[in-house]
């Protein structure tokens, strides 16, 4: 059966980073997910290590031929275009979800077609929270969207915009907002952490 979402994660070596991530992906009250893990050519080893923590957490693990180095956008694009769910969302290896995270945002985007992406907020960094409405650059993350597939297949070709730009993330998301019109939805609940490690009590939970 065809998952509802895919989560795209991208990693290059931070291995107790990514068992993190993959514990906080396990924990989540929606089920109906696939997750593809995509590696940036680390070494053997490393690929090794990340190949067996997806084995153990069920995720599907991809490893590019060479090393980009491109700020995660290479291993985001592969991982988009390996994605089959309805929705797909990006969540790197350092970043975790709260249990509740998807549950409003699947049905908000079932409840009106006409969606293309609805975003959380965002525990950022130990520092703040990012509850802005509209999106603003450097006022979300990638992290915080559910994108309907099909927009991102029509709208970008199912190639993510902006290759080699520091702040690619913002841009796509500038992108659909600006230059074709994509209509949004913010749900304000802080279930997308960014930088977990600075969330010390839920690195814990999830050691």
């Amino acid at each position: 059966m065809t998952p509802r979402v895919s989560i795209v994660t991208t990693v290059f070596d931070r291995i107790h980073c990514l068992k993190q991530c993959l514990r906080s992906v396990q924990r989540l009250e929606f089920r109906d997910f696939e997750h593809i893990v995509v590696s940036d050519a680390p070494s053997p080893e490393v690929v090794a290590q990340i190949a067996a923590l997806c084995a153990q957490f069920g995720a599907q693990h991809l490893n590019l031929s060479e090393r980009h180095n491109d700020w995660g956008h290479t291993p985001a694009s592969v991982g988009l275009r390996a994605s089959v769910g309805a929705y797909v969302c990006f969540l790197s290896d350092d970043n975790a979800y709260l249990p509740n995270h998807f549950a409003p945002l699947v049905a908000a985007l079932d409840d009106d077609p006409d969606l293309g992406f609805v975003y959380s907020s965002c525990l950022y960094a130990g520092r703040k929270e990012l509850r802005y409405c509209p999106p603003v650059g450097a006022g979300i993350d990638l992290g915080q969207p559910l994108f309907r597939r099909s927009v991102l297949r029509e709208c970008l070709g199912d190639e993510i915009p902006c290759r080699g730009i520091f702040s690619w993330d913002w841009e796509l998301i500038r992108i659909l907002m600006d230059d074709h019109g994509v209509r949004w939805r913010h749900v304000d609940e802080a279930t997308f952490i960014f930088r977990l490690q600075a969330y010390p009590q839920l690195c814990q939970a999830l050691a």
